[in-house]
């Protein structure tokens, strides 16, 4: 059920931890912002024609962190809700082999106590997939390109502007496991406001996840992230676990 080109309805519970470098609460010094996010994310596909498939998907987070802000200055541990996400993509079959899916997200400012943006996000999607039988059925390869914008709010001033990409591989392992490198688009290049403490626009991270399909209709994995290159520092360890029913 990952292959975007391949939706299938579904219901997940996933659970995301990052840790990252921030300003302290004294002038000068470093933290490290511990952020954790548990969220649901629902989706649903719609077969338009043989060849033609839309789908949908909504994320409805929770967020605890502990960043010192101008609204938490003490960098106390803070939750609130999350900003949510919605987002549409419409996929075209090739053939057997290839597909393709153009689509986008938007990210309204819906958080409370300051744990996130406060400004419109808006995220365009392209992917490209290529089923690889060779190695194993249901593996694929499927490179995704994200560009990412903000606008309306910000009130700290800062301005997003974000290429994202995923070089996704997947790979289906005999018992009914699998393995993903590269399954977020958590290579980034900023073109941005920088960030704090930021020295390049380029963030390079060895992503890969591990998962297992126990049933027919339901996913569990986990998903890890550690930078290479972190010149655009935006995280310093990731993990992501996740629960799912397919429908």
């Amino acid at each position: 059920g990952d292959d975007p080109t391949q939706p299938l309805g579904k219901i997940e519970l996933l659970d995301r931890y990052t840790e990252a470098p921030g300003p302290g609460v004294e002038e000068g010094t470093t933290k490290t912002i511990q952020t954790n996010t548990p969220f649901v994310r629902i989706e649903e596909p719609f077969r338009l024609t043989p060849q033609w498939e839309l789908n949908f998907r909504a994320e409805i987070p929770v967020v605890w962190t502990n960043g010192v802000t101008p609204a938490n200055p003490t960098g106390a541990t803070v939750s609130g809700f999350g900003n949510v996400l919605g987002q549409a993509w419409v996929v075209h079959d090739l053939d057997q082999r290839w597909a393709v899916a153009l689509g986008g997200q938007l990210i309204a400012p819906t958080s409370t106590n300051g744990v996130a943006s406060d400004a419109w996000e808006e995220v365009t999607i392209l992917t490209l997939r290529a089923m690889l039988p060779e190695i194993s059925p249901g593996s694929y390869f499927a490179p995704q390109v994200r560009y990412g914008v903000d606008f309306e709010g910000n009130d700290d001033g800062r301005l997003l502007r974000q290429l994202r990409f995923a070089p996704s591989l997947n790979i289906n392992l005999p018992h009914n496991l699998f393995f993903t490198l590269y399954p977020s688009p958590d290579i980034r290049w900023n073109y941005g406001t920088p960030v704090w403490n930021q020295t390049g626009r380029l963030f390079l991270p060895l992503n890969f996840m591990i998962g297992w399909k126990p049933t027919e209709h339901t996913v569990i994995s986990a998903e890890f992230g550690i930078p290479i290159i972190k010149d655009f520092p935006v995280y310093t360890f990731k993990t992501q676990l996740r629960m799912g029913y397919l429908f």
